[in-house]
């Protein structure tokens, strides 16, 4: 008796304009490929019919030449029926396969099969092909009166492929078909319930010689066994070979002498116990018919981080030794012994604060089997704990926990300078998370001072003494003459600093000032304080000079263009650049590809700046187009502002750092300000001026929007 086989007799019609194929190699000759899909005769199928008609499945064609370079497929056979496929002359593998080769599903069969064809020159070649079942059929049958008898019962299968499939009464998959990727093995483990509420157990067992296109029907049948007893017989008909496999299963039915499970602490829903308690924890097994197994078992992450194997059968020397250096006692439990004990007492004392979960399972000589859950929550000896702390320059991220199944009163987070003997609290300008699944608490706290030793801890209004972690804020640079307040002149050109001896700032007037004038220049009367930067796009020789202000220093003029070198050596992480500016834009007039189609609009201004790690000043090119590109991985954090209003007085701007890279420090830091957005284009509106004051760095996220914050990004 044998599954269901589709033949598909794959015709291959070839119609060849070369003169010749020799020897079946790939010499020349091209044919067309065309298949015909045919299912056999009907009565072959004594099992099960195919998931789909075999006029409604669908082959996929690989067609291999012996040549290793031919090669072509086909994700539906049906198309060649009117769009033969042209394929070179030669020998070919075709293989044709329908379904998923999957590693266990349900309703999943999977078909495949191939020969070999020789495709001459100006002759009609075929290919027959008998295509079967590639993996193997499972099914599941609970003959009478079992379903009367037990109120649940399933069989697990596997096939040691790491996926298992379940066939229960409870989920309604008994009368399931299943499909298993062949691996030389199948293996069962039969568990039921009884009307009484007892379970029973057998297994896993292993059923060996598994190949594809077998059909796997398990069948369990009450045995001939007195009541008290009980008993089922196990029957594996394989229908490939019809062979029957008669197991019996004994499985003593008599509510007296099952297993039990006693506790020397209470086995409530959660075991709670206070980190590093010694209190006792021991289980004791009674079996009056006798120890088969007596099993360890989880799959709790934490208790994997422990060491804790997640399978272990006391019923064994396997692996005891392991059990005994994590402290948990146990000796090798004889097979057939009617008791023992497992005590948990020092391994419990060991674990860290958390939650774990595992289970003791107890079966005996006749299958009937007792199983418990321990479900344990390691808890601080006090309501909340400090957890970690993240400093800036003048705030920090603070994180706290609680240990109680709900939040205790009161709890929060308190800190100071390691000079101070009085606690803070964080207030209401604050930002302050509870998070009541994961028992946090996360707090900003703004204003720190830089470069402080500060303290945290968290407290609730039950206990103080809860233990500190203590961080440092970083420092918080400024830049020189960030107010444009300090100029000097070099010749004819007006540098933004003090004196040559202390040069942050720069502008593209050392490369213009003796020819077309400077199209940077202090400004007091127009200004917020004291003295402002006026920026002034000129034209000279029909070229655009942009007003601009950048941290660094002018090189040389170069062609058409200048080389600068961007940069001031600097290692703080502020958040935000703000300051004050003015616009006057003009129209655009001058142009350089790529931005010609800008011609006859309003010109844009540009406040930029970067934090960079780099080894030493970026070098700029503006006649060879070399600049800073926005993706470059040197950057830390960047911020950009572009606009074309005009203003009638002056507004004050924030732009955030964005950081793309939290742990990395700056080693530089570039800022800089243009009357025209492309003058690296030499694009922009003679006459456009931008006014800029009071430059600042901003290192308080006290002093930004909530919006603002989230651009930097410093939350990780």
């Amino acid at each position: 008796m044998r599954l269901s086989k589709f033949n598909a007799a794959l015709a291959a019609i070839l119609l060849l304009f070369a003169l010749s194929c020799k020897k079946g190699g790939f010499d020349g000759g091209t044919g067309y490929l065309t298949v015909s899909l045919g299912m056999g005769d009907p009565s072959e199928i004594t099992v099960k019919s195919p998931e789909a008609p075999a006029e409604d499945m669908v082959f996929s064609l690989s067609i291999v030449g012996e040549d290793g370079v031919h090669s072509y497929s086909v994700a539906d056979h049906r198309t060649l029926a009117t769009e033969p496929l042209a394929v070179a002359a030669g020998r070919y593998t075709v293989t044709a396969t329908s379904g998923n080769d999957s590693a266990a599903a349900w309703g999943a069969p999977y078909y495949s099969g191939s020969t070999t064809i020789l495709v001459k020159p100006e002759q009609k070649a075929t290919a027959n092909i008998t295509c079967t079942l590639a993996n193997t059929m499972v099914t599941v049958e609970f003959v009478d009166p079992i379903p009367e008898l037990f109120q649940d019962y399933r069989v697990t299968i596997d096939n040691g492929n790491g996926e298992a499939l379940v066939f229960a009464k409870s989920n309604g998959t008994v009368g399931n078909t299943a499909y298993f990727a062949v691996t030389g093995s199948l293996s069962y483990e039969l568990s039921m319930v009884n009307s009484d509420g007892a379970t029973y157990h057998n297994g896993p067992n292993i059923v060996d010689g598994v190949q594809a296109n077998q059909h796997y029907h398990f069948k369990f049948s009450m045995a001939d066994e007195s009541s008290a007893t009980g008993g089922f017989t196990l029957t594996i008909i394989v229908d490939e070979t019809v062979e029957y496999r008669e197991y019996q299963l004994k499985m003593n039915f008599d509510a007296n002498g099952r297993p039990v499970t006693t506790t020397d602490f209470p086995l409530t829903n959660v075991i709670t116990v206070i980190e590093g308690s010694t209190e006792s924890h021991k289980a004791t097994f009674l079996a009056e018919r006798g120890i088969a197994s007596l099993i360890l078992h989880h799959s709790d992450a934490g208790l994997i981080a422990v060491g804790l194997p997640q399978w272990t059968d006391f019923v064994s020397t396997q692996g005891i030794a392991d059990l005994t250096s994590l402290g948990i006692g146990c000796s090798v439990v004889d097979w057939g012994s009617t008791e023992a004990e497992i005590d948990f007492t020092n391994f419990i004392s060991r674990l860290p604060i958390g939650d774990y979960s595992f289970s003791t399972t107890v079966i005996d000589l006749q299958n009937a089997y007792n199983s418990i859950n321990y479900n344990l929550s390691v808890i601080s000896p006090i309501d909340a704990q400090a957890v970690s702390a993240k400093a800036w320059a003048e705030f920090a991220m603070l994180k706290g926990r609680w240990f109680a199944a709900s939040m205790p009163a009161g709890v929060r987070i308190q800190y100071k300078k390691t000079s101070e003997s009085t606690w803070h609290e964080t207030s209401a300008s604050d930002y302050v998370v509870y998070d009541n699944a994961a028992k946090t608490v996360y707090a900003e706290v703004y204003g720190l001072s830089p470069n402080t030793d500060y303290v945290f801890r968290t407290v609730s209004n039950k206990d103080e003494d809860t233990g500190e972690i203590a961080f440092r804020t970083g420092s918080a640079l400024t830049i020189p003459n960030m107010s444009f307040d300090n100029w000097y002149k070099d010749g004819s050109a007006w540098i933004p600093n003090a004196s040559s001896s202390n040069y942050v700032w720069d502008s593209a007037n050392p490369g213009t000032a003796n020819i077309a004038g400077n199209p940077t220049t202090p400004e007091e009367s127009d200004v917020v304080s004291g003295k402002a930067a006026r920026l002034t796009a000129l034209v000279a020789y029909g070229q655009l000079a942009a007003g601009n202000i950048y941290t660094g220093k002018f090189g040389a003029v170069a062609g058409l263009g200048a080389k600068l070198k961007w940069g001031y050596a600097f290692s703080s992480k502020p958040i935000a650049l703000r300051g004050w500016m003015k616009y006057a834009p003009a129209t655009i007039n001058k142009t350089k590809a790529p931005y010609t189609s800008l011609s006859g609009q309003t010109d844009q201004c540009s406040i930029k700046m970067y934090l960079t790690d780099w080894s030493a000043q970026y070098d700029i090119s503006t006649s060879d187009k070399q600049f800073l590109p926005e993706d470059d991985p040197s950057i830390i954090a960047a911020g950009a502002l572009y606009s074309n209003a005009s203003n009638s007085g002056y507004v004050q701007f924030t732009i955030p750092f964005e950081y793309r890279d939290l742990q990395r420090t700056p080693s530089y830091i570039v800022i800089m300000a243009s009357s025209c957005r492309y003058a690296d284009y030499f694009t922009g509106g003679e006459g456009s001026t931008l006014l800029v004051d009071e430059f600042e760095l901003i290192y308080d996220p006290a002093d930004l929007t909530e919006a603002e914050r989230q651009v930097v990004g410093y939350r990780e």
